[in-house]
């Protein structure tokens, strides 16, 4: 996936018997649909399955299958990625009652009712502790030993979170809590709905530990396994911008998450020196049954929606797309997977999959050349977030019901202009002014715009010394201090910020101006910058879509300009004629001065 620009699909295992024939079948189908892997994963068994059909999860003729199929794949050119167990969250019936997860009044009954090992086990699958690194250690030596890592995945798959959140906790956590804020936690839910400033410390203190014993060890040990780290954060009570910046391959979701929401997956990459942000594409395009039932449209999906919920993603960053997905399918066993597309030769989309999986490769290609570029950096205001609880009702989904999930969270659009890229505060250490340039690691910024209501003192503090000493950090409005330990500081911090010289937005140069609101993407490889443009009409794309969103979208005229480079006096202009339910690409030559289309054959 790193270097091959294809779309990968993930490849639905149901619990049962699997055939190498079958493996070989299907694998031929999906080289002749122009995909460039697969990500294999362990699913439930179908209705009407055996206790006794196919393996037990990681026994011999398991792991044999698996690797058949990825000797499979590398004789066809094709990768393959393991999703690192059966289901998500982690889990399994193995997992001793030690390792498994925690609550703040001891051990969770959250247990997962359709892995591969519910078709032949009647014992509870419990959840992994994922706030215990110890946990995830003896987790993923269970199933290095018994085969993972001899398959030479290009990946390890880590699905997003789904871990229950309500008063999550591990062992430790009152002392770790008393030890940093000089009072007690009290294992009650009444306790952090009523009082805002304590849940922030909660928040705070669980998400600086889901980095540290989760997030970051989980990319150790696939390193250590010789495969990266693909990995979803979303979902988890953790700064995710810096939960992703840990990853290998960030990987986001869409349509089950907004487009723009991939902007946390891609700021991370571009500020961790990154190059690919994959995405989960496709989920629950026209809306999703939590009971298991088929969603609307399945089977029948219309190929321009589909290219409108790429388009959109592109347009914030992602550069490889993951379909969900394709069900482990055989003539006298055809089988469909929930909320999903179906890939397959039995759907609606297979006379153009080869076609369109070409443009997402063309796409995917230009979108990982170079470097992200961004003239503006945007304090993630994740502070406000935890000083919040649930999201009203009418805002709620299947993937989202709390505000620190950053779903709500969304870019000012008078800032697309500079191309933002989110920040984290836990990047701010490494934040440096020098020589007129503001640096995180060897990467120019170029200016930290903070609009937040709340603020760490330890960030505040941090921003304060940069603003005197005349950096590019713009305050749109100076924030409060949150949680229940207040530092008397704070308030000469933001005196100190409110009497310095600070640089206005209007010292920004943009790198693009253009006269409808416009989403897109840039790249640079030396002097060449490649521009995605989506069409403007894809900005009002949410979950769910309408079925027959694309023919919605109409020819329409934007006219840019484009500064490629800071103090750039004679911008390249452009005329845009989308058509309809069309995307652009251009590629501009700043040393020959010249800019020009890239043609994209879309079916």
């Amino acid at each position: 996936m790193i270097n091959d620009p294809r779309p990968y699909t993930r490849w639905w295992w149901f619990s049962g018997t699997i055939l190498n024939s079958d493996i070989d079948n299907q694998l031929d189908w999906i080289a002749e649909q122009e995909f460039g892997g697969v990500e294999i994963a362990w699913v439930y068994p179908q209705k009407g399955t055996d206790p006794g059909d196919g393996a037990r999860f990681l026994e011999p003729d398991f792991m044999a299958s698996i690797h058949y199929a990825a000797e499979g794949c590398r004789v066809r050119g094709l990768g393959v990625d393991l999703t690192f167990g059966s289901l998500w969250p982690f889990n399994g019936t193995f997992i001793p009652e030690e390792h498994t997860s925690k609550t703040l009044s001891g051990f969770s009954d959250q247990n997962v009712d359709r892995s591969w090992e519910s078709r032949y086990s009647a014992d509870p699958s419990p959840v992994l502790d994922h706030v215990s690194r110890e946990a995830l250690e003896w987790y993923a030596g269970y199933l290095l030993d018994k085969g993972f890592s001899e398959v030479k995945a290009g990946s390890f798959f880590c699905d997003s979170w789904e871990v229950d959140p309500i008063l999550l906790g591990y062992e430790g956590i009152f002392e770790d809590f008393y030890k940093e804020y000089g009072y007690e936690l009290t294992p009650c839910q009444e306790t952090l709905d009523s009082c805002a400033d304590v849940r922030f410390d909660y928040r705070k203190l669980l998400s600086d530990k889901i980095l540290s014993s989760f997030y970051g060890p989980y990319r150790e040990i696939c390193h250590k396994a010789g495969t990266l780290a693909r990995v979803q954060c979303h979902g988890a009570p953790t700064d995710i911008l810096a939960a992703y910046g840990l990853s290998d391959i960030p990987e986001t979701e869409t349509l089950l998450f907004d487009p723009d929401f991939a902007l946390i997956a891609a700021s991370a990459a571009a500020m961790t020196d990154k190059p690919v942000v994959s995405s989960e594409s496709f989920t629950c395009l026209y809306g999703w049954i939590p009971s298991g039932i088929a969603p609307p449209g399945m089977g029948e999906e219309q190929i321009r929606d589909l290219r409108c919920v790429a388009d959109a993603q592109f347009a914030w960053g992602v550069n490889r797309v993951v379909w969900h997905g394709m069900p482990f399918s055989t003539e006298d066993r055809p089988a469909r997977f929930y909320a999903t597309v179906h890939v397959g030769p039995d759907g609606g989309l297979a006379p153009y999959l080869p076609s369109f999986n070409r443009y997402l490769a063309a796409v995917s290609d230009y979108m990982s050349r170079g470097e992200s570029v961004s003239r503006l950096a945007v304090y993630l205001p994740l502070e406000d977030q935890w000083m919040r609880d649930e999201v009203p009702d009418t805002l709620k989904k299947p993937s989202s019901n709390w505000h620190w999930e950053l779903q709500e969270l969304k870019m000012d659009y008078d800032l697309l202009p500079y191309r933002p890229l989110w920040f984290s505060a836990s990047w701010l250490e490494e934040l440096e002014f020098t020589e007129g340039k503001l640096l995180y690691h060897d990467r120019d910024i170029g200016a930290l715009y903070c609009d937040s209501e709340w603020m760490l003192c330890s960030s505040l503090e941090k921003l304060t010394e940069l603003v005197e000493a005349g950096a590019p950090v713009i305050f749109n409005r100076l924030p409060e201090e949150p949680g229940k330990v207040r530092h008397e500081a704070y308030d000469k911090l933001t005196g100190r910020i409110q009497n310095s010289h600070m640089t206005s937005l209007k010292d920004i140069p943009p790198l693009i101006k253009s006269d409808v609101s416009l989403e897109y993407w840039c790249r640079r490889e030396g002097d060449k910058l490649f521009f995605f443009f989506a069409h403007p009409q894809m900005q009002g794309l949410r979950y769910p879509m309408p079925y027959g969103y694309g023919d919605t979208l109409k020819e329409q005229s934007a006219t840019v300009e484009i500064f490629p480079d800071i103090g750039s006096e004679s911008p390249y202009t452009l005329n845009l004629e989308f058509g309809a339910v069309e995307s652009l690409l251009y590629e501009v030559d700043t040393e020959r001065g010249s800019i020009r289309r890239v043609e994209l054959d879309f079916l």
